[in-house]
């Protein structure tokens, strides 16, 4: 949604009927929700439509009310929320906007695991709104209409935990978590990732675990900014948990596998391969979850309520709200990194500070495809803080540039140095919040 800002700010010249003697100035409201999508900040925009429903075009609140219920998490409501849209302005004359909200509608429908609907709304948008998409963007659409064809007859994504389990998470190599994942009666160990927008498994393992490969040779961008070639496989039951244990294990039906040849989830640089990742459509199908100090994973049977949220999500990536001093950032959140970074936003927000306090170094990633170096500067100290819980944090990383940005729109990273410094943190899925306690 790269031309999301430019759409949004047009809506206040379609829809603005304007009084003159009206205290309330539409356009430079519309100007402000703009900008606020613009920056991801669905917190913000939540407040201001739930303010003035009553004072602005019900087709703008529509638009405004897909795009928040996206975030949150409520892709059903999402959707029947741009069915209005639709209802009201479907006389308008402006196909970058129909094509954005579509693209909503399509996401939305990934996350419902409704692959069928996905794939026939993607056929749209391309056969009836290309001509106001960007080659990147019929491109990546083209891409996924091969994922979503290939997985239409693939049934919902379930998740069964007849009662509260307890696993033990190990760490690999890398220091990342990993959790005991047993398929077709064989078991590995799988990074568990909310960083990860799906589930990822190696080749060689994917045979050995039995998995059926969809052979579709699909391309994904890989941190290096190369195109790795990836098929599918939908593993039809999967346990996550020790099977010998007491903790009891989670059941998940038709999980979806990105499957990627050895080579792409191997660093000999570092000596270090992937057999497999627990990726984020599976972790939210948990719900809630907590990790404790001691690497322990805790599934309760029952989510708690959370009154406050604090969490979006950013297609398929968590993102929390993190304050440094008075200033509220946005971090994506990504249990699979080990260290807390901060990207290229906000090297541009905090430039002096940066430049004064921290050291010019050349920097490196690693992901699928290998591994990225990049301009950057090291932080001898940063302190952050998600609600009430704050941290200082010692030698972190800031990327001076985009190269190797998963996420650019967003101020940083957030890793496993910032959650280790408690004894638990919980996610709560279903009511957007995390804690740290």
């Amino acid at each position: 949604m790269k031309n999301l800002f430019t759409i949004l700010i047009c809506l206040s010249g379609l829809f603005s009927h304007a009084q003159k003697n009206k205290p309330f100035d539409e356009d430079k409201f519309y100007l402000e929700l703009g900008i606020l999508a613009q920056k991801k900040d669905f917190f913000e925009v939540k407040e201001l439509l739930i303010a003035n429903k009553s004072r602005i075009d019900k087709e703008v609140y529509f638009y405004y009310w897909s795009l928040v219920e996206n975030a949150f998490s409520h892709f059903r409501e999402s959707n029947e929320a741009i069915e209005d849209f639709l209802e009201g302005a479907g006389k308008m004359n402006n196909d970058s906007l129909f094509k954005e909200i579509l693209l909503v509608k399509q996401l939305n429908l990934v996350n419902l695991f409704e692959y069928k609907d996905a794939y026939f709304t993607n056929q749209y948008i391309l056969d009836n709104f290309s001509h106001v998409c960007t080659e990147d963007e019929i491109a990546d659409l083209s891409n996924t209409a091969t994922i979503w064809k290939g997985l239409e007859n693939s049934g919902k994504q379930f998740v069964h935990r007849p009662a509260d389990v307890r696993i033990q998470l190990t760490r690999d190599h890398a220091r990342l978590a990993n959790v005991p994942v047993t398929i077709s009666g064989k078991t590995r160990n799988f990074v568990f990732d909310t960083g990860a927008n799906f589930s990822v498994i190696q080749r060689s393992v994917a045979l050995e675990m039995g998995c059926e490969i969809i052979p579709i040779q699909f391309n994904v961008s890989a941190i290096t900014g190369a195109k790795v070639k990836s098929d599918l496989a939908v593993v039809k039951e999967l346990k996550m948990g020790d099977p010998s244990g007491t903790g009891g294990t989670v059941i998940c039906e038709n999980v979806v596998f990105l499957v990627f040849d050895d080579k792409d989830l191997t660093f000999s640089e570092v000596n270090y391969s992937i057999q497999g990742i627990i990726g984020f459509p599976v972790i939210r199908n948990l719900e809630e979850i907590h990790m404790t100090k001691a690497d322990e994973l805790i599934i309760p049977k029952t989510s708690e309520v959370y009154a406050k949220s604090n969490m979006i999500l950013n297609g398929f990536v968590p993102v929390v709200q993190v304050t440094q001093d008075s200033d509220t950032l946005q971090f994506s959140f990504d249990t699979g990194a080990v260290e807390t970074s901060l990207n290229s936003a906000y090297y541009t927000k905090y430039k002096k500070k940066v430049e004064k306090k921290g050291k010019k170094q050349t920097l490196k990633s690693g992901g699928a495809g290998g591994m990225v170096e990049y301009e950057g500067y090291v932080l001898p100290k940063v302190n952050l803080a998600v609600g009430n819980s704050e941290v200082t944090l010692h030698d972190v990383q800031v990327r001076k540039d985009h190269v190797g940005e998963v996420d650019a729109d967003f101020d940083g990273n957030l890793g496993q140095d910032f959650i280790k410094q408690f004894d638990e943190m919980i996610i709560s899925f279903k009511y957007s919040a995390i804690q740290f306690r």
